[in-house]
């Protein structure tokens, strides 16, 4: 069976445990042996690969990047660590946001707030919140695209997009949504800084305004199920699978919607 690592951004301030939290939970759900580091913090993505091949379990990797942007961490660097580590059979697949049934589940989360709340859709803003970069002028492709389909999932809704970092700025939720109601999805690994502070603070809602903050989608408890299900579509059967290699060149159109393979 091959070994399942969950891969995140990290972070040098208190930011939790996101990948090792969810690798814990689809552990119990998974035959092969689960890990999980981090491009920007420890325990390292770089440090975990060499862990994994000293332990003899990267002869078979399936890496899942819990992130909800198709940047360059997770088209070039990501794909560059597995490279140099000598792990280039190993499967990378969709960033979370891709993962087949994202966007119905993200629905469903908007539409229980709604039931929660006792709000109509006619008077509800959902606000999409990803991280973002500090450079962006407008919301990221991918981002739109999710925003279209969740559209889809939840007539009459208005769908907004506003970002952690850059343009369109959730700081301008009022100016961007036109309801009465916000539901706010936040689009991060977990509960850190961003979520339990930037984002509360940008929000910055007063008694009389209705908002309804979920909380970030990496900890949502039918994620693991989503990663799992696609995972499992690499395992190796009895009657053998086509090699699945790591492609340089994953980020092109939609590609980004399967796993990187050769």
């Amino acid at each position: 069976m091959p070994t399942l690592m969950i891969v995140s951004h990290g972070n040098s301030g208190n930011g939790g445990d996101p990948a090792g939290t969810l690798a814990e939970a689809v552990r119990d759900h998974w035959a092969g042996f689960v890990h999980h580091g981090y491009m920007r913090s420890q325990p390292s993505v770089a440090d975990q690969l060499a862990k994994l091949k000293r332990n003899h379990a990267a002869s078979e990797l399936i890496v899942f990047p819990l992130f909800f942007s198709e940047g360059y961490l997770v088209f070039q660097e990501l794909p560059r660590n597995l490279r140099d580590a000598g792990l280039d059979r190993a499967v990378i697949l969709p960033p979370a946001i891709n993962l087949p049934g994202f966007a119905e589940m993200v629905s469903r989360h908007v539409n229980s707030a709604m039931v929660r709340c006792g709000w109509d859709c006619s008077e509800t803003s959902v606000f999409l919140v990803p991280h973002g970069l500090k450079t962006l002028t407008k919301a990221l492709p991918e981002t739109v695209r999710l925003a279209n389909e969740v559209g889809q999932f939840c007539p009459d809704v208005e769908i907004c997009i506003g970002n952690i970092e850059g343009n369109p700025s959730l700081r301008d939720w009022r100016k961007i949504g036109s309801r009465k109601r916000a539901v706010i999805v936040p689009m991060l690994a977990g509960g850190g800084t961003h979520a339990t502070t930037d984002l509360p603070e940008m929000i910055a809602g007063q008694p009389d305004e209705a908002i309804e903050i979920l909380d970030p989608i990496g900890e949502w408890a039918e994620l693991p199920d989503l990663i799992l299900k696609e995972a499992a579509k690499y395992v190796r059967t009895e009657m053998g699978r086509p090699n699945l290699r790591l492609s340089a060149n994953a980020k092109d159109g939609h590609a980004a919607s399967s796993a990187a393979i050769v």
